[in-house]
């Protein structure tokens, strides 16, 4: 393909001394600006087609962009909403925490206060119990102590010797002790010589009447037959 300097310094042979040129120089240089120029309008054409390819795909990639553009943007509205929403969550979360932890102070407070009156009335109350145990058990020790001791027994015992001495004397057995014994030895005797005499008795058996084969029989002058 010729160039535009090769076109403007193009020289042909001169064809006569009069300054003519050779027409087969100019006809073979013709054809190949034809050529050239056949060349550079297919070139056009491709470059143009490529241009409309490129241009329309540069309409796309804007049509794209904006559509990314717009996805974008929905997308950082729907991230700002969300953060948001997470905020006035976390906040609504954190003062509910907060007032429901201060609503548990307010009660431990209470239940504190309540429970240290309870611990204080039942130290009083063990303060009271324990000093009426003190007394309780203060009588009590008196009372033991106003009770005579082994000592006392003794100075008891020996006043009373020495009072009202005695002695030591056998007592002989009464008479109804010695009648008592006499009737009980009589009364074993007895009662073993029953025993002997029933050991050595022999009981007799009646002896059971024994009935004939005609017993139902009955006989003699006076006996009516027509009676049976």
């Amino acid at each position: 393909m010729l160039t535009i300097d090769e076109i403007k310094n193009i020289s042909f042979r001169k064809a006569t001394l009069s300054g003519g040129y050779r027409a087969e120089d100019v006809d073979a240089f013709i054809d190949e600006v034809i050529a050239s120029f056949e060349q550079l309008k297919k070139e056009k054409t491709n470059l143009v087609h490529k241009i409309d390819i490129l241009a329309t795909r540069v309409e796309q990639y804007k049509s794209d962009e904006e559509t990314v553009r717009n996805a974008l943007l929905a997308s950082q509205k729907v991230s700002d909403a969300c953060i948001r929403e997470a905020k006035e969550k976390a906040a609504k979360i954190v003062r509910d925490a907060e007032n429901k932890a201060q609503a548990l102070l307010v009660d431990a407070n209470k239940m504190t206060a309540i429970e240290k009156e309870n611990y204080l009335q039942l130290q009083s109350d063990a303060v009271a119990l324990r000093n009426e145990l003190i007394e309780l058990y203060r009588n009590h020790i008196k009372a033991i102590d106003d009770l005579p001791t082994s000592a006392d027994l003794d100075d008891s015992k020996k006043a009373l010797d020495e009072k009202y001495p005695t002695e030591d004397i056998k007592e002989e057995p009464a008479r109804e002790e010695i009648e008592s014994h006499y009737e009980e030895q009589v009364n074993e005797k007895s009662v073993a010589e029953v025993a002997t005499k029933e050991k050595f008795s022999v009981k007799s058996e009646p002896v059971p009447k024994r009935s004939g084969k005609f017993a139902h029989l009955k006989f003699g002058d006076n006996y009516d037959v027509s009676a049976d």
